[in-house]
């Protein structure tokens, strides 16, 4: 006892990196991704984007998607195929092979796969031969949505109805698919989306160029983590000057966030239902994954930019994304790219110190961790289902700025974070309330709960 005691007052000493040395990182339950692991199998149940569609030409292109290698194309016909890169003969990769009318041949021996995998000839064989009924290629459903090419990888029995969320699907919306690689773990992608100080810090105050959010972000924000059907909002609550200012991103498991733009510079009033940003944190393998979403915008929408030539592979309107900069400004003015990628491959979160502001990452882990477990049992991971009519799923990343009515109105951050709270309900309890409302029915809620706050002060609004 005595012993432990000296070795934890030497850990708080000076210059004590002898004994701080951090603790051995295992938390593969959420980073190993790999065919037959637990995550991998979760992660297998869902839809998961691959590819810009427009990335796919004539040829065969090779991808690697949850430690798996793989081939996708477009044959002859117009049908999607994602096919095991290796040919099931003797392995010759099918990134080589010749498309199709219907399906693929591989180089070597022109054995012929539909795009399901079903063996359709194997023309050196005898006519008798029966090897092309007795083995299949490995195959995955693929299918082209909002410009993205999306993936199901699970068990063909338990495959779900593909997901079309709300926020995709406003009427007159323009939509820019982005796919951006990074050297790194598929859940530090996740766990940024949770992490909404970080907009404070690295975007705003910490930025040397002030240009990565609007500097309404330098002020610091009471924080929450409001629980929605599929996962919880990421919000935080500011006073900016005379306005209220809520921020909500939305994460929904496994991989998929949604978020309003970072540069409203609260200097007028909006309330904003639909999210202008939907991203999924994709696995390439342990080691290297991509995030791969939208951009979408509509005539009410505030986002970063209108340019489809600011958004595709390695191409966002927002610095530090990427590795591409000289590494002498990245060091200046660091972005999510360094943030995510510079704690190595997979962070070691034994060495973590986490603290209040973390809330939102313990939450997702958590979340993700029972998620994983579930499915190890056998039972159904949460999925996101359509209402009944066809309808698109309902999401609730918002953004609302409001004018306050009185200038000592929400006066710190409990009034604040009680004040985004209820607001943040107000969005999710409008399940049936038309598309084409929500913003206006928000805001006539929201503003009545602002009243109320400033009746609680024992003033008139």
């Amino acid at each position: 006892m005595a012993q432990d005691d000296n070795t934890a007052a030497a850990k708080k000493q000076r210059y004590s990196g002898y004994y701080n040395q951090p603790a051995k990182s295992d938390d593969s339950l959420l980073t190993a991704v790999g065919p037959g692991t637990p995550c991998g199998d979760y992660l297998r149940r869902y839809w998961q984007p691959f590819l810009i569609a427009s990335e796919l030409g004539e040829l065969p292109l090779a991808v690697r998607l949850l430690g798996e290698d793989l081939v996708v194309f477009r044959d002859k016909s117009g049908t999607l195929g994602l096919l095991h890169k290796h040919c099931i003969h003797r392995g010759v990769s099918l990134e080589f092979g010749i498309i199709a009318e219907r399906g693929i041949r591989c180089c070597y021996h022109g054995w012929h796969f539909d795009c399901d995998g079903t063996v359709l000839d194997t023309p050196a064989e005898p006519e008798t031969s029966r090897i092309k009924h007795n083995f299949c290629q490995g195959a995955y459903r693929v299918v082209e949505r909002h410009g993205l090419l999306f993936a199901y990888m699970g068990p063909p029995e338990a495959e779900p109805e593909f997901p079309l969320y709300d926020a995709l699907c406003v009427p007159g919306q323009v939509m820019a698919p982005f796919r951006m690689p990074l050297p790194c773990n598929w859940l530090q992608i996740v766990e940024n989306a949770a992490d909404p100080i970080h907009n404070a810090y690295l975007h705003a105050i910490m930025s040397a160029s002030g240009s990565q959010f609007s500097v309404a972000f330098k002020v610091l924000p009471a924080l929450d983590f409001v629980e929605t059907p599929l996962g919880f909002l990421s919000m935080a609550t500011r006073k900016v000057r005379d306005h209220v200012f809520i921020r909500a991103g939305e994460l929904m498991l496994p991989n998929v966030a949604q978020f309003p733009a970072g540069n409203n510079a609260v200097d007028k009033e909006s309330v904003r239902a639909f999210a202008s940003l939907t991203r999924w944190a994709v696995p390439v393998d342990d080691h290297h994954s991509f995030y791969i979403g939208t951009a979408q915008w509509d005539e009410h929408g505030i986002t970063r930019s209108a340019n489809l030539d600011d958004y595709g592979v390695g191409k966002m309107p927002l610095i530090g994304q990427t590795a591409d900069r000289p590494y002498y400004e990245r060091q200046i003015e660091p972005g999510d790219y360094d943030a995510m990628v510079s704690p190595g491959p997979i962070v070691n979160r034994k060495s973590e110190h986490l603290g209040t502001t973390d809330r939102g990452v313990v939450m997702i882990r958590r979340m993700l961790a029972a998620a994983i477990n579930a499915t190890r049992e056998g039972k159904a991971p949460a999925l996101p289902r359509l209402p009944a009519g066809g309808a698109p799923v309902r999401t609730y990343a918002h953004e609302t700025v409001l004018r306050l009515p009185l200038a000592d109105a929400l006066p710190d951050k409990s009034a604040l974070g009680a004040f985004g709270n209820r607001a943040a309900k107000v969005f999710i309890d409008m399940d049936d309330i038309a598309d084409s409302r929500r913003d206006a029915v928000a805001r006539e809620r929201i503003e009545k709960i602002l009243r109320e706050a400033c009746d609680a002060i024992g003033q008139p609004a």
